[in-house]
């Protein structure tokens, strides 16, 4: 049997980009492009809005957003230990109605609260609660949610090949919590940079970051 060649719509990866909490879609963007550019012979890159607006002022960006609130007065913190997931639902509902109107795509990214989000869509989905038709993710400085209506999702062991970049200088997402969550995924590839909260320039990680990439590439052209 003769194989049609790839053609540029298979030949890339398509890759969904959640963004941290107090983001959007246009700062993240911003704050991937020396990434994107760096791989756009990877993959294309496609960015979503929370539907959450936090009580606090909006940058010049737009409106910020986050996944789901932590307190009564629709604020979010990563330590609060607490019964409140404010608008987890919708967002579950929102990223997988994108998944299925935009898609398919192969991979998430998600950063801060977005890689929590995404932790917690991949153990519903390895729980047989949703469909989440992917094949990989990456996550940034993440984090375990506290939220106690999550607990059954926290050490749920998640089956898709991973990437995980967190940095020792990070005051906002432990390094630690970010290496516990790691731990919840079967053979996780780990990036461990000198920074802090955000995803490192990719000069420095250019090869490791590529090898994932080009893994998942390689087994979507099979």
């Amino acid at each position: 049997m003769v194989t049609a060649p790839p053609t540029a719509s298979t030949s890339k990866l398509k890759i969904l980009c959640l963004h941290g909490y107090r983001q959007n879609d246009v700062f993240f963007r911003e704050k991937t492009g020396g990434m994107r550019k760096m791989f756009k012979k990877f993959a294309d890159f496609h960015f979503v809005n929370a539907p959450h607006v936090p009580s606090v002022t909006s940058e010049d960006r737009g409106e910020v957003r986050g996944w789901w609130f932590s307190r009564p007065d629709d604020h979010f913190s990563s330590k609060d230990v607490t019964d409140l997931f404010t608008g987890f639902d919708q967002s579950v509902q929102l990223i997988l109605d994108t998944i299925a109107n935009d898609g398919p795509f192969d991979g998430v990214l998600g950063f801060s609260q977005g890689a929590s989000m995404l932790h917690l869509l991949l153990a519903k989905a390895q729980l047989g609660e949703i469909s989440l038709p992917i094949d990989f993710v990456i996550l940034a400085s993440g984090f375990k949610s506290l939220s106690t209506q999550h607990k059954a999702y926290l050490d749920v062991k998640i089956e898709k090949p991973s990437l995980h970049m967190y940095g020792i200088g990070d005051e906002v997402v432990a390094y630690t919590i970010s290496e516990k969550l790691a731990e919840n995924f079967e053979e996780p590839t780990k990036i461990v940079h000198d920074g802090g909260h955000f995803i490192p320039p990719m000069s420095k990680y250019k090869t490791k970051f590529a090898e994932f990439l080009e893994k998942q590439l390689e087994r979507k052209l099979e």
